[in-house]
C-alpha cells in the first residue's frame, strides 16, 4: 500500500500482483478503469510486460483517456489548422509510474500530438541521421533519447486542409529507460495503430511490426 498521500493526486494505484496473469494463490485483483483503457490503447501483453519491466511494488496509473476522446482532440485540431499554427497539444495516452515504497522505479509515458515537422522536413538530407524513412507515410526515430522512441505517420482527416497529411504528420512518442528497444518498439506501433485506425485516416499508415532496421 501507498505510504504517501500525495501520490493518490489524480491516479489510480494498482499493485503489480493484480495486474500480471498466472500469479499463484488468491483471487485476482479487480482491474481498474484506467489500466483497461492503456490495454486497449497498447496491447495488454504490452502493458503487462512494461509492469513486469519496470518493477516495484505498486503501480500508479494516470492520463488515460477513452480511445475516442483522444481521437475527437486531434480530429478537432487537424480541422482548425493554418500552416501558421506551430502549436499543438499533446495527449497522453497512457502514464505508468511504478513505485519502491516512495521511490519511483520506473515510469512508461505515451502521448499523440500534431507534429511541426512536415513530411518535406523528414526527407530533407540533415534529418536522416535522426528519422528512418519506412514507407511513404511513415517516419521512425528508434532512439531520439535516452529510453525515448518516436514515430511520424501521415494521416489525412475528413475535412481538414488538402495539405494536411503532409504538413501536418501524427507524432507518436515512449518513453520508458526501464524498457528494452523492443518493447518500446512494441508500445509504440500499437498506440499509433490504435490511434490511426480510431481516426479513419482516408489513407491508412503502413505501421511496422518490427523496428525498422538501420539503413
Amino acid at each position: 500500500m501507498l505510504r504517501n498521500p500525495n501520490r493518490l493526486t489524480a491516479i489510480a494505484v494498482l499493485v503489480i500482483g493484480g495486474l500480471l496473469s498466472g500469479c499463484s494463490g488468491g483471487e485476482d485483483r479487480a482491474e481498474s478503469p484506467e489500466l483497461g483503457r492503456c490495454k486497449s490503447l497498447l496491447g495488454a501483453g504490452n502493458v503487462e510486460a512494461a509492469v513486469k519491466t519496470m518493477g516495484g511494488s505498486d503501480v500508479a496509473v494516470s492520463g488515460t483517456p477513452q480511445a475516442d476522446v483522444l481521437v475527437d482532440g486531434l480530429v478537432r485540431e487537424a480541422k482548425q489548422w493554418k500552416k501558421s499554427d506551430l502549436l499543438h497539444n499533446s495527449y497522453t495516452g497512457c502514464r505508468m509510474d511504478a513505485f519502491e515504497g516512495d521511490q519511483v522505479s520506473g515510469t512508461v509515458d505515451v502521448t499523440v500530438k500534431w507534429s511541426v515537422l512536415s513530411i518535406g522536413l523528414l526527407d530533407d538530407p540533415k534529418n536522416s541521421r535522426t528519422w528512418r524513412q519506412v514507407n511513404k507515410s511513415v517516419y521512425v526515430a528508434p532512439e531520439r533519447g535516452p529510453g525515448r522512441m518516436q514515430l511520424l505517420a501521415a494521416c489525412a482527416v475528413h475535412g481538414a486542409s488538402a495539405s494536411q497529411s503532409s504538413d501536418l504528420p501524427l507524432q507518436f512518442d515512449v518513453s520508458g529507460a526501464s524498457l528494452g528497444a523492443e518493447l518500446r518498439w512494441e508500445l509504440l506501433r500499437a498506440f499509433a495503430q490504435s490511434v490511426t485506425e480510431e481516426m479513419g485516416c482516408t489513407t491508412p499508415p503502413v505501421i511496422p511490426s518490427v523496428v525498422p532496421a538501420a539503413t
